[in-house]
């Protein structure tokens, strides 16, 4: 173990080095090395959390991330969770993170026999949200889920939208609220991106009154939000500002051309990133959609494949052997993954299909899963053994949460000493 761990800090330390940090536009190449780093950190988050994140799965589709394996994990486990107790802003996370993967969140099957009408689910808890603020002056949960409710609303073209619309617009408007007299950066941004989807579509039947109360609420939150800028282009913090730097890419009609310099913002959060700003998986999923040039509200229009076209895949001859401990052995299996996906889902299909030989253990580290024990054979830190993977006959330089294996590769687990 202590050989590989040394190869993946050797690997990181390759990645953090190399290409200028300034990208000449105000987004990076989705090959930039530290978004494909914030893409693995995400990807690799998805083995160690408990609970699925929705945020993970959004950024990692507006970011057109490639590993299919991982993504369709996540998807599986916002299913499987839909079905329990969550407040209003989460659903609405949940109908954003499925629609973003082109799944319906009208129709989430949460068990073979159960299925959950999402978008229903929102509906309910934005009435809710507005009861409570008719009854006792306060919303339920915060401004800030109310405006992620009115986004998924808006994005699902729901005629609900009109009511939570107008009282984030209103909000945004007066000048009692607890942050001092407006939003807060994340707030105002989502506010924002939730207010600009409900202006640009239209939705309120040419209501010109309303319109104007939404042109009005957009202009003082950009103002709000500009004003909390800092000279070198972070908006409120460090983790604030993604979210900012979406709200501001799509209300340019609301600020003129020298207020806000997106290139400067850039480059200074390009330069916390390679300095670990960002290294926990929530702050990685809101900046890494601002990287490249993407805002919650492209989830209405990322391309979606036809329905039953069958998902591509590839294949894998996988082999386990053991020649240093015990009874020896050399296991052979052929194994189809999706197209894209990691080495993990490799070891994943081949435990599914033959458990008795090809069961696994992982341990969750800083650099994603890492392999302990493959056929019941473990590694031991006192034996100094582990397990080395191989492609043909040459070692593997990632871990198999971030290799990505390409179509009839041979790929060998070997017990070793180091």
């Amino acid at each position: 173990m202590f050989l590989l761990t040394l190869i993946i800090l050797c690997m990181f330390c390759t990645m953090t080095n190399g290409a200028s940090i300034s990208s000449g536009t105000c987004s990076v190449p989705s090959s930039h090395r530290l978004v494909a780093g914030l893409e693995t950190q995400l990807e690799n988050s998805v083995s160690q959390q408990t609970s699925p994140d929705p945020s993970v799965l959004i950024a990692l589709n507006l970011a057109e991330d490639k590993n299919l394996s991982v993504k369709e994990k996540l998807v599986q486990q916002i299913k499987e969770t839909a079905g329990k107790e969550m407040t209003s802003g989460k659903v609405a996370l949940y109908v954003l993170a499925l629609r973003s993967s082109c799944e319906n969140p009208n129709n989430v099957a949460t068990t073979p026999e159960k299925n959950v009408n999402l978008v229903h689910v929102l509906e309910e808890k934005t009435k809710e949200e507005i009861k409570h603020l008719d009854y006792y002056g306060t919303l339920k949960t915060t401004y800030y889920q109310l405006a992620l409710d009115t986004l998924a609303l808006c994005v699902e073209k729901n005629p609900e939208v009109e009511m939570a619309a107008v009282i984030l617009a209103k909000a945004a408007l007066r000048n009692d609220l607890q942050s001092g007299g407006h939003f807060f950066v994340d707030t105002g941004a989502m506010a924002s991106l939730a207010l600009t989807c409900v202006y640009n579509e239209n939705i309120m039947l040419k209501d010109s009154k309303l319109m104007n109360t939404f042109h009005d609420a957009l202009t003082t939150i950009t103002k709000q939000i500009l004003g909390a800028q800092k000279s070198d282009g972070i908006i409120g913090n460090i983790y604030s500002t993604g979210l900012a730097m979406q709200a501001l890419s799509v209300t340019s009609d609301f600020y003129s051309a020298g207020d806000w310099s997106c290139q400067k913002t850039l480059d200074t959060v390009l330069k916390e990133a390679d300095q670990g700003a960002f290294n926990n998986p929530a702050a990685a999923s809101q900046i890494l959609p601002s990287l490249v040039g993407k805002t919650y509200l492209d989830v209405r229009s990322l391309t979606c494949p036809p329905e039953n076209v069958p998902v591509s895949t590839i294949t894998v001859f996988y082999t386990i052997t053991n020649e240093l401990v015990g009874n020896y052995f050399s296991y052979p299996i052929t194994v189809k993954v999706p197209k894209g996906s990691v080495l993990l889902a490799v070891l994943e299909e081949a435990q599914r299909t033959n458990p008795s030989k090809f069961s696994f253990q992982t341990e969750n580290t800083s650099y994603g899963p890492m392999v302990i024990s493959i056929n019941n054979i473990h590694a031991s830190t006192n034996e100094r053994t582990y397990w080395q993977f191989l492609s043909g006959k040459k070692p593997l330089e990632q871990g198999v949460g971030s290799y990505k294996p390409v179509d009839n590769e041979e790929i060998e687990a070997i017990f070793s000493e180091y």
